[in-house]
């Protein structure tokens, strides 16, 4: 496999939210983030800082949902620039201010209760970790307060994926999960990323975890889950659901086509390859 780029440049970029304002990426900022985009290529990377603002208060509030939506323009955004380019392995990060790498005590953000799970379990493939990965995993280290558990599947079980050329390894996976949830979460979470050889891993026996985070796509799996969780004889978990971006969500302009998918990114690379 040839390198796309031995070198690799990093540029960074702030942004900032008013709380409780109806919320639309600026013009300014869409400016800002093309004109980094348009320098960088292959592996390269644009950081965001996102910071939410609310003069009238030192404490925040910010629903996950709210965040989920934030992010999604943001990422979303970022992707737009990234497949005019052709471009589709530039990496992206969002961190938070006053959230990210820091303790969760001292964080300036009220989180909601409701929202809030002391033990917390998603799996999925994972490979070359892109935009949609990221808000699911940003999501996860907001809602969890203790322990987040990410279930990586095995190399054995991933062997027709298509283009399984380009496939990432597990530890490859592992370490890319646990080093960008190490970036962009609380520092004060355990950060777990078992193989998962079946699509219950450690959800089917450890009575510890209280909720799974799932996609619309992965929903229907978390009835299976609670079935062989009852029947070893463990509670039932509760399940928060996030719609993480695809080409299908509806603030993607119909005329783009957006290729967020680890099958996309692979293709990408082959075709790279034989160029």
């Amino acid at each position: 496999m040839s390198p796309i780029n031995s070198e690799r440049k990093t540029v960074r970029v702030k942004y900032q939210v008013e709380e409780n304002q109806d919320f639309q990426l600026s013009e300014e900022f869409k400016a800002e983030l093309g004109e980094k985009i348009s320098i960088l290529k292959g592996y390269d990377k644009i950081e965001i800082e996102l910071e939410f603002i609310d003069r009238k208060k030192t404490v925040i509030r910010i629903d996950s949902n709210r965040l989920e939506k934030i992010l999604s323009k943001i990422y979303v955004q970022v992707e737009e620039l990234k497949t005019k380019r052709n471009e589709l392995v530039i990496q992206v990060e969002v961190s938070i201010k006053a959230f990210s790498r820091l303790d969760r005590n001292h964080s300036m953000f009220s989180m909601n209760q409701d929202e809030q799970f002391r033990t917390l379990a998603l799996g999925g493939t994972f490979d070359h970790l892109h935009s949609g990965h990221k808000i699911l995993l940003t999501i996860a280290s907001w809602i969890t307060t203790h322990r987040l558990i990410i279930g990586i599947t095995d190399d054995q079980l991933l062997k027709n994926k298509q283009h399984s050329n380009q496939l990432q390894s597990l530890e490859e996976r592992q370490e890319a999960v646990r080093k960008f949830l190490e970036r962009v979460g609380p520092k004060n979470i355990i950060i777990e990323t078992p193989r998962l050889v079946d699509v219950y891993g450690p959800t089917a026996t450890d009575p510890d975890i209280d909720a799974l985070l799932v996609s619309q796509e992965t929903l229907p799996g978390a009835q299976s889950i609670d079935n062989i969780r009852k029947s070893n004889g463990l509670n039932p978990l509760k399940v928060f659901v996030i719609d993480v971006i695809s080409p299908h969500l509806t603030h993607i302009p119909q005329d783009l086509t957006l290729k967020i998918s680890s099958t996309h990114i692979r293709a990408w690379l082959n075709s790279r390859d034989h160029q």
